[in-house]
């Protein structure tokens, strides 16, 4: 895993702070969001999430791990193929 910067540190912890009104915390949720807000840290996904949950587990807060399903994934649940 690569060191992960304070500042990035203090956005998890941030983010998992305000995703604590909401209960469960979705880890992976937080994750992809903390990624994708901060692209120049240039930080693998999965060390991110492992960050996340980190600090998710030291709220004592239900933890949920769920993606956000993307428009392929509506689309092929539906029924619909995406190549024509």
């Amino acid at each position: 895993m690569r060191p992960l910067s304070p500042e990035l540190k203090a956005r998890i912890s941030a983010a998992v702070a305000a995703a604590r009104t909401a209960s469960p915390i979705n880890v992976v949720e937080i994750a992809q969001l903390v990624q994708s807000q901060n692209p120049q840290e240039n930080v693998a996904f999965e060390d991110i999430l492992s960050c996340v949950l980190d600090v998710a587990q030291c709220t004592g807060e239900p933890i949920l791990f769920e993606r956000q399903p993307s428009t392929a994934d509506v689309a092929q649940m539906n029924g619909a193929s995406l190549i024509s």
